[in-house]
């Protein structure tokens, strides 16, 4: 009986093999195609229609906040007065203090950055976390809004950090 049962499981080992190589390459092609770096991607929206979104692995060693990667590669946040770095108010001067962010149905509001910005036009900070090990049924890590501000959020590399301009409640989470 015993011989039996191990005669039968005998013709799953190829399968399991394919598995376990198939995992095994997957965390190797991971784990290398990561470099030291945190991918930031930058969706300008409305704000910057003719704008290409802005992708690029920023150089990192190790474990930075993201108010550090952005400032150290030049890009310029602001945040509101109430709440500071908490919250991001403009991303590169955008959206001008001094002029209508022109969304539709707020055409004449123009974002002053005392408190929170308007829920009608605001930047939506994402974070997609480096899975150490994949998971097959999902290869992918999902973005998802970042529970920190930036000066508290942390980024190892591997990581992605994105900044979308959102109108009028629509955020384009990048793919």
């Amino acid at each position: 009986m015993f011989s039996n049962k191990l005669q039968e499981s005998k013709k799953f080992l190829p399968a399991i093999l394919v598995i376990a190589l198939a995992i095994g390459g997957i965390s190797l092609w991971s784990a290398k195609t990561s470099g030291n770096c945190v991918t930031v991607m930058i969706d300008y929206g409305v704000l910057d229609p003719q704008s290409a979104p802005y992708e690029k692995c920023l150089s990192t060693n190790g474990e930075i906040t993201a108010l550090e990667l952005m400032n150290n590669a030049n890009f310029k946040l602001e945040g509101t007065e109430k709440y500071g770095d908490k919250v991001v108010c403009r991303l590169n001067n955008l959206p001008k203090p001094n002029q209508p962010i022109g969304i539709k149905g707020h055409e004449d509001y123009i974002e002053k950055c005392k408190d929170m910005p308007a829920e009608f036009g605001y930047w939506a900070v994402l974070e997609k976390k480096k899975q150490v090990i994949p998971n097959p049924a999902d290869l992918n890590t999902k973005w998802d809004w970042a529970q920190l501000g930036v000066a508290e959020l942390a980024l190892k590399p591997g990581d992605s950090l994105a900044f979308v301009f959102a109108d009028n409640g629509n955020v384009k989470f990048p793919e």
